[in-house]
C-alpha cells in the first residue's frame, strides 16, 4: 500500500486564495478544501521522503492563522469516497449537466449535455472554479467541427464537454499516468461515444502536429507559462486559447507573458477571485 504525508489544519476561509499561492512552488500531490465556515478544513498530500518541505509547510502556515494542525503518515485510500456519496449533478451554464454518478446517473433536463464525471484521483469534476470558468466558456462558444487539444486534462471533463457541445474531436493529454487512467475510464462511460483521444506525456508529443483551432488549459500559471511558446505554435491562425487556473492578481503578469509569444486577450472571465483568458493571436 503507498503511503503519504498529510497535513491538516483549519484556516480563515479568507485566507484561501493566499493558501493556493502558497502551494504553488511545492511539490504537493493534492489539496482537499472543506467548508467549515468561518474556516476551511484543508488536508495536503506530499509523497513521502518530502518531510522538509512538510515542516517548511508548517511554518507558513502558521502565519496565515492555522489552528489545530497535525501532521503525519497517511496510509492509500479512497479519501473521495465520502465526497461521491454526497455529490448531486449540477447545470453548468446553458447546455451542460454534469453527473457524478455513472452506476446511478440522474436524467438531464432536456437540452443538457450529459457528462458522467465520476470523482475520482484526477482534477476536473466541475466543483472548482477554475474548471467552471472554462466549461462556461465552452458553453458559449460555437464549437461545431473544430479541433480541441486540453493541455493537462485531468479527468477529461473539458474534451468531453467541447465533443458533446459540437468539435469534431480533441486530443487531452496529461503527465500524471493515473490522471490519463482515470480519464479513459470516464470516456469510457459516457451515455454516447465521444471522439476524444488521450495519451500520457508533455506537449512535445505533439510538436509536429496539425494546428488546433481550440486549446485549452486549465493550469496554475507555474505550470503553463514554461510552454505557452508550444501552445501559441500549436494554434491555429484563427485559434483561440483558453487558460484558467489564475487567480486575478496573477492575471497581468500572465498577460505579458501571452503578449511575448503573440498572443491577446480577446475576453476574460470571473468567478470570485479565479481568471479565465480567452486568447487569439495577435
Amino acid at each position: 500500500m503507498r503511503s503519504f504525508l498529510v497535513l491538516t489544519c483549519r484556516l480563515p476561509a479568507e485566507n484561501e486564495d493566499r493558501l493556493t499561492q502558497l502551494l504553488e512552488e511545492l511539490p504537493v500531490l493534492g489539496c482537499q478544501v472543506e467548508d467549515a465556515r468561518p474556516d476551511i478544513v484543508v488536508s495536503i498530500f506530499f509523497d513521502s521522503g518530502h518531510e522538509e518541505a512538510l515542516t517548511a509547510l508548517s511554518g507558513e502556515l502558521l502565519l496565515l492563522d492555522a489552528r489545530e494542525m497535525v501532521t503525519g503518515p497517511f496510509a492509500d485510500r479512497d479519501w473521495l469516497e465520502a465526497y461521491r456519496r454526497h455529490a448531486k449533478p449540477m447545470a453548468v451554464g446553458e447546455r451542460i449537466w454534469l453527473d457524478p454518478n455513472p452506476v446511478t446517473p440522474t436524467p438531464p433536463p432536456e437540452g443538457r449535455l450529459h457528462l458522467l464525471i465520476e470523482p475520482r484521483n484526477a482534477f476536473g469534476t466541475g466543483s472548482h472554479e477554475s474548471t467552471r470558468l472554462l466549461l462556461e466558456v465552452l458553453d458559449r462558444l460555437d464549437l461545431t467541427g473544430l479541433r480541441v487539444l486540453d493541455v493537462g486534462c485531468g479527468s477529461g471533463i473539458l474534451a468531453l464537454a467541447a465533443c458533446g457541445l459540437g468539435a469534431a474531436g480533441a486530443i487531452g493529454f496529461d503527465i500524471d499516468l493515473e490522471a490519463v487512467f482515470v480519464a479513459r475510464q470516464t470516456v469510457a462511460v459516457q451515455p454516447r461515444p465521444l471522439p476524444v483521444r488521450l495519451f500520457a506525456g508533455s506537449v512535445e508529443a505533439i510538436a509536429n502536429h496539425n494546428e488546433f483551432d481550440l486549446i485549452l488549459a486549465n493550469l496554475i500559471p507555474a505550470e503553463v507559462t514554461p510552454f505557452l511558446a508550444n501552445l501559441a505554435g500549436l494554434l491555429a491562425q484563427r485559434g483561440k486559447l483558453v487558460l484558467s487556473g489564475l487567480m486575478a492578481d496573477q492575471r497581468q503578469a500572465v498577460e505579458s507573458d501571452l503578449r511575448g509569444y503573440g498572443l491577446r486577450v480577446e475576453k476574460a472571465f470571473e468567478i470570485e477571485e479565479w481568471v479565465a483568458l480567452q486568447c487569439v493571436p495577435a
